[in-house]
């Protein structure tokens, strides 16, 4: 008697499958995304005017409204788990579903633009061109953890976009079942995308509350 893979393993299976179907668009947004990261590097050596603070602005930050402002009282707290959770949070509802997946379910595509751009203007914000803050390679990893998972981001918006305006071709009747298919993918590969920005925010909350703050 055999045992039916696990919901797991059929999701992991999905989503390797769907990154060999669009692998050479994985890739390209993937180069591009840190050609830009590159680029505002560049940008801020040839430049430095552009460099608003870099990283050490991170912290001058903390008590600005808004979203900085909840994001400051959570590390300011000392409590790991309740800065990781906050930082998750907005991480996912804030970077990634408004301004990257949402804007892209209505303009298809609109979601990669976003990414590569978001490239750029890391490259110049947490440039390590003129850094007095010796940690910046601690924050870096932070960088690489969250950029990768909003690489995914874009992945998905760009798997949306071609399902949806490309339906006959893989495998949907309309452009209808096609965005949903595209919503569907969209599920899947942010499987990749919690599990990423849930590294990212457990490693940034210890590392600023017990390492540099």
């Amino acid at each position: 008697m055999t045992t039916s893979p696990s919901v797991l393993s059929r999701l992991v299976g999905d989503i390797i499958a769907l990154i060999r179907e669009h692998r050479r668009a994985f890739i390209g947004l993937h180069l591009a995304y840190l050609a830009l990261f590159g680029v505002g590097i560049l940008a801020t050596l040839l430049v430095p005017e552009l460099r608003p603070g870099g990283l050490g602005a991170l912290q001058d930050d903390a008590g600005a409204g808004g979203l900085g402002g909840v994001i400051g009282d959570a590390y300011r707290s000392g409590n790991v788990a309740l800065a990781a959770i906050v930082t998750f949070g907005v991480n996912l509802l804030s970077a990634s579903l408004l301004q990257t997946t949402v804007p892209s379910l209505v303009i298809p595509f609109l979601g990669v633009v976003i990414t590569v751009a978001r490239g750029l203007s890391w490259g110049v914000l947490f440039t390590p061109v003129g850094a007095e803050d010796a940690t910046f390679l601690i924050h870096w990893v932070t960088l690489v953890i969250e950029g990768a998972a909003y690489v995914f981001v874009g992945f998905a918006a760009w798997v949306h976009g071609r399902m949806f305006l490309q339906p006959q071709r893989h495998g949907f009747e309309t452009r209808r079942a096609g965005y949903v298919g595209g919503l569907v993918a969209t599920l899947k590969l942010y499987l990749v995308v919690i599990v990423l920005l849930v590294i990212g925010a457990v490693y940034e909350a210890f590392t600023v509350i017990h390492l540099i703050a």
